[in-house]
């Protein structure tokens, strides 16, 4: 083939040649045997899922058959679950592969809470991946109250992949054992294993591992076998469509994420979701990006920079006194030891009053007394 000329090795008509020939411009152009190839589009979310498992096939036991049969017995309602958490899905997907863990990293905060930022456990678990207090200090999160850091998806799936790292340090020729460690704590699992002789295809059930951890193991691999072979299941696994994965967008001052949401477009519903502390706070914080959709990212740079938007003073529970009679209905971030520091309750009455245990689940919209009957 002829090589393409150069824009200065074609002279007008009659031109008197250059005194010195220019360097050949021919050889900034690449032929076209050397071209680069083409960027590859990232594959899809569900993909990705499949190509970095733990558990790469699928083989269900009596105990994975059972939670199969619980997930997915109706698969076009479970699929209608799935739709709107997707976008989560995808964010903690990357932030694991970020990290070199498996993909079923993005199976625990469906496990956990199903996806809920909000959702509180026994023993003051709380948020997306049902952080224990004392876990959440440890990697740096801050729990005050209703400005609680595991409410927050990026802050708490940070702290969360800082531990699944670390069980994947201790446990790098079983990486399955990172979802024991993430269910029973490193030193439980640990101490289960002490003086056994095993490997990456000795079956969890001769491990040591306590019946609790087994039939989370076998969560795992069941919601593993749906997303890995859903037409086995006859499951249609909802689409995460361009423009539906959330990107951070950085607020240059604090603003209402409600009312950035009213101007760009967007669900209400899904700000709070994504940004569950800042919808709390109705302030975000200049540290704390906001989670957003993709296609919606230029609009709510563009607003920001436009400056129409006020700035936000965080909103702060006042601290009351209760009076006779006086209940509270639970909001998102509440718990009983907000509620009774807000109302300068003891925290033993409050329980007492109201028929709970330090190991209850408050629910939004459930009605306390804070006094007695």
């Amino acid at each position: 083939d002829q090589a393409p000329q150069g824009p200065s090795s074609i002279q007008p008509e009659h031109a008197l040649p250059p005194a010195a020939a220019p360097p050949p411009a021919i050889a900034l152009i690449p032929a076209p045997d050397e071209a680069l190839p083409l960027p590859q589009p990232r594959p899809d979310m569900w993909t990705r899922f499949r190509d970095q498992r733990a558990w790469p096939v699928c083989e269900p036991s009596p105990g994975v058959e059972r939670w199969i049969q619980r997930y997915a017995g109706s698969p076009e309602r479970f699929a209608n679950n799935l739709r709107p958490l997707l976008p989560a899905m995808d964010y903690v997907l990357t932030q694991s592969e970020l990290q070199g863990l498996p993909s079923e990293v993005m199976l625990v905060p469906l496990i956990e809470s199903y996806y809920r930022p909000d959702a509180r456990g026994p023993g003051g678990a709380m948020g997306l991946w049902q952080l224990m207090p004392d876990t959440a200090r440890r990697f740096g999160l801050g729990v005050h109250g209703s400005d609680d850091e595991r409410l927050d998806l990026q802050s708490s799936t940070e702290a969360a992949m800082r531990l699944l790292s670390i069980h994947a340090q201790n446990f790098p020729t079983y990486p399955r054992l990172i979802f024991a460690a993430y269910n029973a704590g490193g030193y439980r699992v640990r101490k289960a294993l002490a003086g056994r002789d095993f490997g990456p295809d000795v079956p969890l059930e001769k491990l040591g591992l306590s019946r609790i951890t087994r039939d989370y193991l076998d969560k795992i691999k069941a919601l593993g076998c749906l997303f890995g072979d859903p037409g086995r299941f006859d499951l249609h696994l909802p689409e995460l469509f361009p423009g539906e994965q959330l990107t951070a967008v950085s607020t240059p001052f604090p603003i209402d994420p409600e009312r950035l949401a009213e101007r760009i477009g967007m669900e209400d519903g899904q700000i709070r979701r994504w940004n569950q502390q800042a919808w709390i706070r109705r302030a975000t914080t200049p540290e704390r990006p906001l989670l957003l959709p993709s296609a919606l990212a230029a609009a709510a740079t563009n607003t920001l920079a436009s400056g129409d938007l006020p700035v936000a003073t965080p909103r702060v529970a006042t601290v009351e006194p209760a009076k006779d009679g006086q209940v509270h209905k639970v909001q998102a971030g509440d718990s009983l030891w907000t509620i009774s520091r807000r109302y300068r309750v003891r925290l033993a009455d409050l329980m007492h009053w109201n028929g709970l245990s330090k190991r209850s689940v408050l629910r939004i919209g459930q009605v306390l007394r804070l006094g007695a009957p």
